[in-house]
């Protein structure tokens, strides 16, 4: 009797951790570089700084965003924005910063050399992925943007910020992060942003078939 008791006492707590930590309001920040962490007022840059996956509830908490290249018609590069699923600790981070009021990756794009490359959410309707100098394709290119995270209490009106600044596009903080594996790229997570849309059409559920969600959270590096 005592043990279905606690059971049941577990059960009512992690429900009500669930319904609290999904409640989250998204407040968008100033607009520009000045939300950012590390930003200098003097060259109107934030940097350097550092995107890690966060609340996802899964071991890539805290792995760091590296580029996944395409090569594009003409000889240009394009890709992703993707998480590893083992990170590599003594790999050499990817430096990003924030300039001309948009996110930037410094990256080797090729023919044009080593470049800061502006970072973007764009693709298909229901696939805004997180990106750079995506192909020209039916969504609008989402210009990212900084935001902090609200959640409720259940029993408060007031509410309680969470600490860190985190990446979304209109008004969105959501990604979902969705599994990949091939013979020439290994295997990986691309993020998506899960705004407007981006429900599976074919089961009406926001997440597809073994992604998990969570935020893209900025700190200084």
């Amino acid at each position: 009797m005592l043990q279905n008791l606690l059971r049941a006492i577990e059960v009512l707590f992690l429900s009500a951790l669930v319904s609290a930590v999904s409640n989250v309001t998204v407040v968008p920040l100033t607009s520009g570089c000045s939300s950012y962490p590390n930003y200098d007022n003097t060259t109107g840059i934030a940097g350097p700084l550092r995107l890690v996956a966060d609340s996802t509830g899964t071991d890539v908490d805290g792995f760091k965003f590296k580029p996944l290249f395409a090569i594009a018609v003409g000889g240009g590069s394009w890709g992703f924005m993707v998480l590893p699923t083992i990170e590599n600790k003594t790999a050499e981070e990817i430096p990003f910063q924030c300039s001309n009021d948009t996110l930037q990756a410094h990256l080797n794009m090729g023919f044009a050399g080593t470049v800061w490359q502006d970072l973007i959410a764009a693709g298909t309707p229901g696939e805004s992925v997180f990106g750079f100098r995506l192909p020209d394709l039916p969504d609008p290119n989402y210009h990212l943007e900084t935001c902090a995270l609200i959640t409720m209490n259940l029993h408060l009106v007031d509410g309680v910020e969470q600490p860190g600044v985190y990446l979304g596009s209109v008004n969105v903080t959501n990604w979902g992060f969705n599994y990949q594996n091939f013979t020439e790229t290994g295997e990986y997570y691309y993020a998506r942003l899960l705004g407007p849309n981006s429900n599976n059409p074919a089961t009406g559920k926001q997440l597809n078939s073994g992604e998990f969600a969570g935020y893209i959270k900025i700190t200084a590096a």
